[in-house]
């Protein structure tokens, strides 16, 4: 049997459970993909699944060992959303980043934090329930 130790602050996620959302699945692991970006093994992935109105909604929370992987991973996942110039300007490096858009015709609101090299992705049908998604993020 292998035991896998999770880090504080993707523990600090793992019990994170929305009101008025049905908890489909929660997944940790030490890389994974979010849509069509690939974590490296420099991040450990938390991936909840939650259902709101008939809405499927994924949220990932990835910790990187340093702000170097993080900001590295944060250029590429903007790049695979938008184009190089929305990227360039999507952060305030080592600091703040965020990033709201569309992609096959459902909401991506994707932010990271420098300070604990934390990123965070919601991605779902509803512009409505990804911005209350977020702020309940934020809150926790």
């Amino acid at each position: 049997m292998t035991t896998i130790g999770i880090s504080k602050p993707i523990d600090d996620y793992i019990e994170f459970s929305p009101k008025g959302y049905e908890d489909i699945s929660r997944i940790v692991t030490r890389n994974g993909t979010i849509i069509n970006s690939t974590v490296s093994d420099n991040g450990e992935h938390l991936e909840l699944n939650f259902k709101k109105d008939g809405g499927l909604y994924e949220v990932h929370v990835v910790h990187f060992k340093n702000p170097f992987a993080l900001l590295n991973f944060w250029y590429s996942f903007v790049c695979d959303y938008s184009d190089g110039l929305t990227a360039s300007f999507s952060a305030i490096p080592l600091i703040y980043g965020e990033y709201n858009g569309e992609h096959m015709d459902m909401y991506l609101s994707a932010w990271y934090r420098g300070v604990n090299n934390l990123f965070f992705a919601v991605y779902g049908p509803k512009r409505s329930v990804i911005n209350d998604l977020k702020l309940q993020l934020n809150r926790w």
